[in-house]
């Protein structure tokens, strides 16, 4: 009021829903009438009195709560001319899940056993675009909801006033020409069409389309167009059941009714943009919200008898789910009948999951808005040829995210692990697969070859990664011919190759790869694991290098300190030193422990491991110090980028100790990284010379300090601004 408000309605108390619907409809029907927000409020008040009875999660009870809501009035607001009183008082429904209109009643979906739980935003989303929109497409992957949502909307729309009439129709199944889909305009405008003296049965189907377009232009309606992705074909390039004349013709009706009352609302798997080109706006529908989630999860727990549920156990199940309700009503359906109500076993069915060793009760025989495997089977039989399956097959073994040039890797003809099945793959043609297998919505497309993967697929194609890949241990398969190399082997490799590829462009100064990182971090961690399973010990360093540079970025030291933990007995011997045969991984595993113990401030241990690490690294590459730069070949400098790396750091510590000698170790390192020309390595050497100048105060020379600033900055790529930026601050 101090602002500026004239008038303030407030509920003194907390109030059931159902008694705030009923409250304000009347408080809005009384100022609509003239009265003043003061008289209104009381007429409402005493609407409540008379009318007690309110509806209660299905059951009926009287309250006494008209002397919840009070009214904080400056001076007499009327904002309409006063009207003579009405003689029916205002009835709200007390049940909106419940349509009363008969139009409703006949077609549209039944809500789910649970209850419709969520989807706010939706809903928002799909109101907000009926005010400027005559046609809309609601798309999404399979299992997510679209129909379900749909019809509460529907059922929301109709109660609320936005639409008079509710039509229904589902393209799933036989064809329905335009002339069948107008059917559903008899039924539904009977009365109207009667006082026409208007014989549907007798008019021509041109007579019927003239008719439909002339009552939703007298009468808002609201259509449903279900299921549309079987019109123009489904999947892509499979043959339509529908003609071309056909499709088109549906396409037209919906252009002219754009300008009717009429509102159209599509649901696919797909945008449709082949067949409908711009004519709908088109509605990504959002995954499920986190406290939906919840709320599913209890809604489905209460079917269980489940009074008292605490849900937090249950968020790994929730996570995995990425939102799709379907996927969640089986999933949580099977783990609350197996009694998985503690977090342990709930984490060990994720795990399951993950890798396809859930048999889910499923039965699809239900159909696909009840049956997950009916949705997911949806289009996968006519869309892929048998080596394509195989392919496919393969999915089963990343983590809910896919880089297409992993699989590309895993066929890798130069690697002893490269499938054969996936040689001579290109970029181009596994993307045009991957998008086909999007478009039937197991995988979800983000462009650039980047896919999230539908979360039951691990349990879908387990059986196909059997049938093709003998369970992933090598030996013969159905449909390939040959014997099969280790597809497991073959993941492991393609995303120890990503792991380093990624880690390579961060140190770099590409810092944009975190964002890839961080959606193949359990790509990553899964390969790690299988890896060191299987004691494929260059593979598992190779992982853990773009894992390495993912948790520094985003600040999880304690995370990257307990994989280092895991793997130093497989490496490192007492003496610190190497196992046998694994001293390239060693070297790695060790600057990870100087690392881990230098953030730690841990300097003593740091400086011993670090002597220990460069004095391995120097006897190793004695000999190859002594080749011209211009004959070392690719492992030669990399062996002299290594002791150049372990120089460096032993700098560090030693800077951080205050001793002199750091600048010999960076000085060496730099020339080192100069013989085999890594500009960015030597600018971070150089840079930390600059840094010994100015802050060691035995040696500290500003000049010194300038000239080496200076010589970081020449050595920096102009597009690494990040670190440009550093060495101008200094």
């Amino acid at each position: 009021m101090g602002t500026g408000v004239a008038g303030v309605l407030a509920m003194r108390y907390n109030v059931y829903v159902v008694t705030a619907v009923q409250y304000v409809a009347e408080l809005y029907g009384a100022l609509v009438r003239g009265a003043t927000l003061g008289v209104a409020a009381t007429t409402a008040r005493k609407h409540l009195h008379d009318q007690p009875r309110r509806e209660i999660n299905g059951r009926a009870v009287e309250l006494q709560d008209w002397i919840v809501p009070v009214i904080y009035e400056a001076a007499p607001i009327q904002l309409f001319p006063r009207q003579a009183a009405s003689k029916t008082p205002l009835v709200i429904n007390p049940n909106p899940a419940t349509p009363t209109s008969r139009e409703m009643a006949q077609t549209v979906p039944a809500a789910p056993d649970v209850g419709f739980v969520g989807r706010d935003e939706t809903l928002l989303l799909l109101d907000r675009a009926c005010d400027d929109h005559e046609i809309l497409l609601l798309h999404a992957y399979a299992g997510n909801g679209k129909t379900t949502t749909v019809a509460e909307f529907a059922r929301w729309y109709a109660l609320t006033g936005g639409t008079k009439v509710v039509l229904w129709t589902s393209f799933e199944g036989d064809p329905k020409p335009l002339d069948l889909v107008l059917n559903a305009v008899e039924a539904a405008f009977a009365p109207v069409l009667q006082a026409n003296n208007v014989e549907w049965l007798a008019l021509s189907f041109a007579e019927r389309r003239t008719v439909t377009l002339q009552l939703l232009n007298a009468i808002p309606t609201l259509w449903v167009w279900d299921n549309v992705e079987p019109i123009a074909g489904f999947p892509a390039g499979t043959a339509s059941r529908w003609t071309t004349a056909q499709q088109a013709e549906l396409a037209d009706f919906l252009r002219a009714a754009r300008g009717t009352q009429a509102r159209f609302i599509l649901t696919s798997r797909r945008d449709e943009r082949e067949w409908l080109g711009d004519l709908p706006r088109r509605i990504p529908m959002p995954m499920m919200r986190s406290t939906d989630r919840v709320a599913l999860l209890r809604a489905l727990a209460a079917k269980q008898n489940l009074k008292v549920f605490d849900p937090a156990p249950w968020q790994p199940l929730l996570d995995y789910s990425l939102g799709n309700p379907l996927t969640l009503t089986v999933l949580i359906g099977q783990a609350l009948r197996k009694n998985f109500t503690d977090e342990p076993r709930i984490r060990k069915f994720v795990a399951q999951l993950r890798k396809g060793e859930v048999q889910l009760d499923d039965d699809e025989s239900q159909g696909r808005s009840k049956s997950l495997h009916a949705s997911l089977s949806y289009g996968f039989a006519d869309s892929f040829s048998e080596p394509e399956r195989a392919q496919l097959a393969l999915l089963h073994l990343f983590q809910g995210f896919v880089d297409v040039d992993a699989l590309i890797l895993m066929g890798d003809p130069n690697a002893d692990w490269g499938l054969p099945a996936l040689r001579g793959l290109t970029r181009e043609a596994c993307i045009a697969l991957l998008d086909r297998a999007a478009n039937i919505g197991l995988l979800t497309a983000h462009g650039g070859g980047f896919y999230i993967i539908h979360p039951a697929l691990p349990w879908y194609f387990k059986s196909l990664f059997e049938q093709y890949w003998g369970g992933g241990v090598g030996g013969q398969g159905s449909g390939i011919g040959d014997a099969i190399p280790n597809p497991r082997r073959a993941f492991v490799g393609a995303m120890g190759a990503l792991g380093n590829y990624y880690h390579d462009q961060y140190v770099d100064g590409n810092r944009d790869v975190i964002g890839v990182l961080q959606a193949e971090e359990a790509n990553l961690l899964h390969a790690r694991q299988l890896a060191i399973s299987n004691q494929w010990w260059d593979a598992a360093t190779s992982a853990m290098q773009g894992l390495r540079q993912l948790y520094a970025q985003t600040g999880r030291r304690a995370a990257w300190a307990q994989l280092v933990a895991e793997i130093v007995p497989l490496f490192v011997g007492a003496d610190d030193g190497p196992l046998p045969n694994r001293e390239e991984q060693w070297s790695l595993v060790t600057e990870y422990r100087v690392q881990i113990a230098s953030e730690s401030r841990n300097w003593s241990e740091a400086e011993r491991l670090q002597r220990v690490c460069v004095e391995w690294n120097r006897a190793r590459v004695a000999d190859t110090l002594a080749v011209p730069p211009e004959s070392l070949d690719p492992s030669q400098r990399n062996q002299i980028r290594t002791l150049a790396a372990s120089l460096a750091q032993l700098g560090d510590i030693q800077r951080e100790l205050t001793q002199a000698e750091c600048v010999e170790s960076y000085q060496e390192a730099a020339t080192l990284l100069a013989q085999i020309g890594d500009r960015a390595a030597e600018a971070v050497a150089a840079f930390n010379l600059g840094h010994a100048y100015s802050e060691i105060p035995a040696i500290r020379d500003l000049a010194q300090a300038e000239h080496w600033y200076q010589r970081a900055l020449e050595l920096t790529d102009v597009n690494d601004r990040l670190n440009r930026g550093k060495m101008l601050g200094q």
